[in-house]
């Protein structure tokens, strides 16, 4: 390592200017980022990431911002599993180039100048990227509010390292036979392990899950696990699904809007589901059939939108984003363009403002996209909802069972 890189220590007011070029190879950034501080999370550091993130999204709608308050970033495209309904394919990204150290930490940092103030990683299977936990603690370092995505395979033997995060999101489907047939034999029992893990490590859970016909009926034995085992619940309706086999388990639109309802009676029960009412009742209430499930400004223009229709208006690709682990940056996954802007041709705040300036949605029916767009909003009953949340989860982080 050279004599200039040596010098840059960490330093809070020195720490944002390092300059990736200056390295040799990943594996020099790579000494590089276990030379710096471990962070160690807890309940009132976490609670300030998160109260920020409120602040950011106030100052950000009072001051009429487009910003990337929130930004969902794909680390890299490998997966060890290959599940049948994933909408980017990443099981099968055998040849997909993955981003170096230096690209990885070169967009953290310029999303951080930008104004990201909840960073939202996951792949692929993030836990697969090199030297992931290094990314990580170089993240909370930077002062971001960090959720993590994973699979849970590799969450156990790898706790140490994970547990710097604010939230961590495991993907659970349904009973273990059913979760099983469509993530793959065994993936049921590795989910309990690293809930268990994360437990012990004081991480709070959110677990996502997918509905499909083969698994819609297992949502209350999900809602009982919740309580059981102390998660969040985010229950998801499958969509963006290509496979020729999709008859065999994508829902009809009856089955959306039951599946749905259902979803608002187990939170009425008492159920820690993720969803305000209002979010699950535009689904519910979606005045199209669910093959169209979001309007355009074209579609308002043309008066195309119900004046009646209880709709949520849309803040992705204003301040919030996605980033892809091929550098596409799209509004939502429910727009996953091939052709989208990309941040290796365009550079991180060239492709942000490229995805703005060609969004072209206004509302849609999706279900976690609309509580974040309720959120953004400021409608009162959903900050009030997620502020629940963050209180809730803030106090688990760090306190070990």
């Amino acid at each position: 390592m050279n004599e200039q890189i040596r010098t840059q220590s960490y330093q809070p007011k020195s720490f944002k200017k390092v300059d990736w070029s200056l390295f040799k190879d990943d594996a020099e950034i790579a000494e590089y980022l276990k030379s710096l501080p471990r962070y160690q999370n807890n309940s009132t550091k976490s609670g300030w990431y998160r109260a920020r993130f409120f602040l950011s999204l106030l100052w950000a709608r009072m001051f009429d911002k487009i910003t990337p308050l929130f930004v969902v970033l794909v680390t890299n495209n490998q997966c060890n599993l290959n599940c049948e309904y994933c909408y980017g394919g990443y099981g099968e990204r055998k040849a997909y180039t993955d981003y170096t150290l230096a690209q990885l930490l070169g967009m953290i940092d310029e999303l951080k100048r930008l104004g990201t103030t909840l960073l939202t990683m996951h792949g692929g299977e993030s836990l697969m990227y090199p030297h992931i936990g290094e990314v990580l603690n170089y993240t909370k370092l930077k002062g971001f509010y960090i959720g993590f995505n994973t699979n849970g395979y590799m969450v156990p033997r790898m706790i140490d390292q994970i547990k710097v995060v604010d939230t961590l999101c495991l993907s659970l489907d349904g009973r273990e036979e059913h979760n099983d047939k469509l993530r793959g034999k065994g993936c049921y029992n590795k989910v309990m392990k690293a809930m268990d893990a994360c437990h012990e490590a004081g991480i709070p859970l959110v677990v996502s899950a997918t509905l499909t016909k083969d698994t819609k009926d297992d949502m209350e034995f999900l809602a009982e696990l919740a309580v059981e085992k102390n998660f969040r619940l985010q229950y998801s309706i499958l969509y963006n699904y290509e496979s020729e086999s999709i008859g065999e388990v994508e829902m009809t639109d009856d089955e959306i809007r039951e599946t749905t309802q259902k979803i608002l009676d187990l939170k009425h029960q008492g159920f820690p589901i993720y969803y305000s009412d209002n979010v699950l009742e535009t689904t519910i209430e979606w005045p199209q059939a669910f093959d169209k499930r979001f309007f355009t400004k074209n579609d308002i223009a043309k008066g195309n939108v119900p004046e009646d229709a209880k709709l949520i208006p849309c803040y992705h690709g204003k301040l919030k984003y996605q980033i892809d682990a091929d550098g596409r940056v799209v509004v939502c996954w429910a727009h996953n363009n091939k052709n989208a802007p990309n941040v290796l041709e365009l550079g991180v705040e060239g492709a942000l403002k490229a995805c703005h300036d060609k969004d072209f949605c206004e509302h849609c029916s999706f279900l976690a996209n609309n509580e974040h767009n309720a959120l953004m909003d400021l409608s009162a009953k959903n900050v009030w909802q997620i502020l629940k949340i963050h209180v809730s989860d803030m106090f688990k982080v760090g306190h070990e069972e």
